[in-house]
């Protein structure tokens, strides 16, 4: 995309490139559309003008007109579109290490933001929204928050367009990750839903007016994912090299009739062409005042030699007597003061050799306290960046459970495989609800490492949502959401908004025999009550198992205000199309609520012990409200059985 501005605009870009903002610098205004505004902290509302300083806390404002393009100076840029409200809230840029954090608040709106620096690492961006917090790693998203033109009232939706990815914490309900280039999310704070295929994505600058015709001078930025919205390669230096030219602002394109080897002389040129020379030939007309040699008449004043009569002043020659004043010379007396030799008593100040007391100052050698500063070496705490970047510990088949919503129904228990190669970084999925009879979705994708991998297919998508330790104390696990629309057996078999979770099942012939095991951890999962879906709903998990006679308990209660659970538990109960070392139970509330549900799940091992966590999936309804999702609750307590 091309943003053009006004000649004006440009001008008024050279007048003040040379001006310096006393508050602390993060940018340009790269490209303005009319009716943009911004602010410094409580300052007034003033029109964006491009090449003007950006700072922080600085807000830009835009109605239905106004779009603006901020580039900082660690090569990020923000397109802020039409009705729009942001803020810079936050922003540290190390030029030397190529490092920068941004964090930004959007009110209403939309933007586009390409990332620089800043997003190189995990949380290095984040644009908080009245319904959540979007991050940005490496990439391109375009956000709109509660814009109903745009689409998006009461809420917020993103597109990531291109990078490494993108996340959105709700205010309420788990956060959601997007690694797919052509994805979107959805939130209106209650939770947030993955959208597996883009819509029409977000154009901040979809509304900025055309060019005017016969424009000489357009300042713009290319959007595209190879040039980092006209700043390719690294962060900029702080200098470009443009004697008396803000370096941001060498940035902007400037196509002119002629060329011209900076910003400012293509300015100047431009200004010559527009003042017509010839016409300044006029002034020669003033030659006319030669009429004023007439005044050479005044030449008769020369009568006035007749003062040479003066000369009889000679008389007073006679002040000659004056030299009478030789006798002045007496002030010889003066001499006396030879008398001030005296001052030699002055020597005595050789006594101020007692300043040497003042090395008592040596004491200020206490001074070495401040070592104590070397306490900011918890400035260390930085190296959590190292996080972005685990390990991958997957290898060979993960095992579990999944479900999720067709058609605003729940989905009857169902398997879940991921085939993992760390060497070669890829992983494949199988997903097979029990209903499906024998169809399932699968795929193969991306395993960068343990918490960024998933298959994305033209039937479907499947993505680890993020650290397994969201549902319990279990990193040995890993669960995320999934949706697809498969065509097998003669019809279409759907699937929104469901949830998966697996790990290393341990078959129930190699279970313990001689424990009382108990578990807790979280349930999480989607609601339709009455036809609206909710994701992200979560609820508190427990159980309680005795190996040696196969029996138990199991709870989910708190789930959208509702508890259920399964008193008869019992290992001995399968369930076809389960994978081995899975069980399965009906779910109940009280006898007349009307609810009834199923789960089915399994335990895993830890490496160590073989049933150091229970998993599984779940569904319930009782008519107009209906439940699906995944549950894990790691080990929390075991005793041999009647207390032996």
């Amino acid at each position: 995309m091309r943003i053009s501005l006004p000649l004006v605009v440009a001008i008024g870009l050279a007048l003040g490139a040379s001006a310096v903002a006393h508050a602390e610098k993060v940018g340009v205004a790269a490209a303005v559309a009319p009716d943009a505004r911004s602010r410094s902290g409580n300052a007034p509302l003033q029109v964006v003008r491009l090449g003007d300083n950006v700072v922080r806390d600085q807000r830009f404002q835009t109605d239905a007109k106004g779009v603006v393009q901020v580039l900082l100076v660690d090569g990020s840029s923000f397109t802020i579109g039409p009705r729009s409200s942001l803020v810079i809230d936050h922003f540290v840029y190390d030029p030397d290490k190529g490092t920068a954090r941004l964090a930004g608040s959007m009110s209403r709106g939309v933007m586009r933001f390409i990332g620089g620096a800043a997003s190189k690492s995990a949380d290095g961006v984040t644009v908080k929204t009245p319904v959540g917090v979007a991050g940005i790693r490496g990439g391109i998203l375009g956000l709109c928050v509660d814009d109903a033109p745009a689409g998006c009232a009461g809420s917020a939706r993103g597109d990531f367009e291109f990078g490494i990815g993108a996340t959105f914490a709700p205010n309420q309900g788990t956060p959601v990750a997007l690694h797919q280039p052509g994805t979107s999310f959805a939130s209106n704070g209650m939770g947030a839903t993955l959208l597996p295929v883009m819509g029409m994505p977000v154009d901040p600058a979809a509304a900025l007016p055309a060019a005017p015709a016969g424009s000489q001078l357009t300042g713009g930025l290319d959007a595209q994912p190879n040039h980092m919205a006209g700043f390719s390669g690294g962060p900029m230096a702080p200098e470009l090299g443009v004697p008396g030219v803000d370096p941001l602002l060498a940035l902007l394109v400037l196509p002119t009739a002629a060329p011209a080897t900076s910003v400012g002389q293509s300015l100047i040129e431009t200004g010559i062409e527009q003042r017509p020379p010839v016409d300044p030939v006029d002034p020669v007309d003033p030659v006319d005042p030669v009429d004023p040699v007439d005044p050479v008449d005044p030449v008769d004043p020369v009568d006035p030699v007749d003062p040479v009569d003066p000369v009889d002043p000679v008389d007073p020659v006679d002040p000659v007597d004056p030299v009478d004043p030789v006798d002045p010379v007496d002030p010889v007396d003066p001499v006396d003061p030879v008398d001030p030799v005296d001052p030699v008593d002055p020597v005595d100040p050789v006594d101020p050799v007692d300043p040497v007391d003042p090395v008592d100052p040596v004491d200020p050698v206490d001074p070495v306290d401040p070592v104590d500063p070397v306490d900011p070496v918890d400035p260390v705490d930085p190296v959590d960046p190292v996080d972005p970047a685990p390990t991958r510990t997957f290898s060979g088949s993960l095992q579990g459970f999944a479900g999720g919503l067709g058609g605003g129904s729940p989905l009857q228990p169902g398997s879940a495989e991921f085939q993992f190669d760390p060497d070669g970084g890829t992983v494949t999925a199988r997903i097979a609800p029990r209903t499906w009879e024998g169809a399932a979705f699968t795929g193969s994708g991306d395993y960068l490492h343990d918490l960024s991998y998933g298959v994305t297919t033209g039937e479907g998508d499947a993505q680890v949502v993020g650290d397994s330790n969201a549902l319990c104390d279990c990193d040995y696990l890993s669960w995320g959401q999934w949706s697809a629309d498969v065509a097998a057996n003669g019809t279409t078999y759907s699937a929104q908004n469901g949830y998966w979770i697996i790990g290393q099942l341990t078959p129930l012939a190699e279970l313990p025999t001689d424990v009382i095991a108990s578990y807790a951890g979280t349930a999480i999962g989607s609601v339709s009550d009455n036809g609206v879906v909710t994701t992200g709903v979560t609820g508190d998990f427990t159980a309680t198992v005795d190996f040696g006679s196969g029996t138990g308990s199991l709870q989910i209660a708190n789930f959208d205000g509702r508890s259920f659970g399964d008193n008869a538990l019992n290992l001995d109960q399968l369930m076809s199309g389960m994978p081995d070392g899975a069980f399965s139970g009906s779910l109940g509330m009280d006898a007349n609520s009307g609810f009834y549900g199923e789960y089915s799940a399994g335990f895993a091992s830890d490496g160590t012990d073989p049933a150091a966590a229970m998993l599984g999936t779940f569904w319930g309804s009782d008519g107009s409200w209906s439940a699906s999702g995944v549950f894990a609750g790691d080990k929390t307590g075991d005793a041999p059985p009647n207390g032996l």
